[in-house]
């Protein structure tokens, strides 16, 4: 209908039009109206020539071909214009957005079901004589189920990597380094948990070592928990090896904060962390160490964050967190109601 047909229609005094038509869904409609006239047309219809705007069909009431309508119309209400959301040579997403329930649907609507972008090849080695596979049914004194391997596949998954499981490698250095050349070659990164530490039996840093170059770069971070984190590379064979912390919640921060973002500028030359950053007060003191970057489990309640320190061994803390709390390393000590960064999952 043209808005200028039912200017100060109301329930008490409605404009009567007579219908011309109904515009057939998924198809331009054939037909225009003329002034006095109105059309049927359905969510998601173009409305025809002589349209410009739409009244809701519960304000209005059929007799025979004529409409009564009860309300007035503005010019364009209830109606989406041409280029009213997009214009044309707008771009729909820049490049580094992941794809996913926000942004999929932009790729439909645009015809584009193929978009270009590098993929990365990533392998998981799990190490240690005490872990065993999770579908083990019963462990013996010593043992543990392997927590850290199905984390870091998850992770990754969450973020549009796609990893594969190389399984768990003995305690032993020929073991490991098997296993950690035959990911490299098939994969162009290699994240091996467990086995960073400086232990007898900790054999990850000797191999990362003998890598050609340069070979081990990074041998432990300043950071709680998550120091003994390693970085490798083979700049000639591009490749490049993490080691992280064998504990649970000492690995996820280490993947979250250290691995993720190189993984980012590895595609797009940004080193970049996927998590959200956000200030609010704390509700509890948190005391930190002078020099560490340190990171600790919160909830979020009320706009406020609730600090749950946690042992780096724990693996339950990441299910009831909402995000990290992160201490700089140049502050010790925040008091309640002081305002604190949490990095969001």
């Amino acid at each position: 209908m043209a808005s200028s047909d039912c200017l100060g229609a109301a329930p008490g005094s409605p404009a009567y039009l007579s219908l011309a038509g109904e515009v057939p869904m998924g198809a331009a409609p054939a037909f225009s109206i003329s002034p006095g006239q109105c059309a049927i047309i359905h969510t998601g219809g173009i409305l025809p020539e002589g349209a410009d705007g739409v009244v809701m069909m519960e304000d209005t009431e059929r007799a025979g071909n004529w409409i009564e309508i009860k309300n007035a119309v503005q010019k364009a209400e209830n109606t989406v214009l041409p280029g009213e959301e997009f214009s044309k040579g707008d771009p729909i997403l820049t490049a580094g957005r992941r794809i996913d329930f926000r942004t999929a649907g932009l790729f439909a609507m645009a015809g584009a079901t193929q978009t270009a972008s590098p993929a990365l090849k990533i392998g998981v080695i799990s190490t240690g004589d005490e872990i065993e596979p999770p579908e083990t049914k019963k462990l013996s004194a010593g043992k543990f189920r392997d927590v850290n391997a199905f984390l870091l596949l998850s992770l990754l998954d969450r973020e549009g990597y796609k990893a594969t499981y190389y399984g768990i490698a003995e305690d032993t250095r020929a073991n490991l380094s098997d296993l950690t050349k035959k990911a490299m070659e098939e994969c162009d990164v290699v994240v091996i948990s467990g086995g960073s530490s400086v232990s007898m039996r900790d054999y990850s840093a000797s191999i990362l070592e003998d890598l050609p170059e340069p070979g081990l770069l990074v041998r432990g971070i300043l950071m709680s928990p998550g120091k003994p984190t390693l970085i490798a590379g083979a700049k000639k064979e591009n490749k490049l090896v993490l080691g992280l912390p064998g504990h649970p919640f000492s690995c996820f921060v280490s993947a979250f904060t250290v691995l993720l973002p190189l993984l980012h500028g590895m595609i797009w030359g940004e080193i970049k962390g996927p998590w959200k950053a956000i200030k609010t007060s704390l509700t509890e003191p948190v005391f930190g160490i002078a020099g560490i970057e340190e990171f600790i489990p919160c909830v979020i309640k009320e706009g406020r964050a609730i600090p749950r320190p946690v042992k780096s061994s724990f693996s339950k803390a990441l299910a009831d967190a909402d995000g990290l709390f992160h201490i700089p390393a140049s502050m010790e000590t925040l008091r309640p109601g002081e305002e604190a960064e949490i990095w969001l999952w």
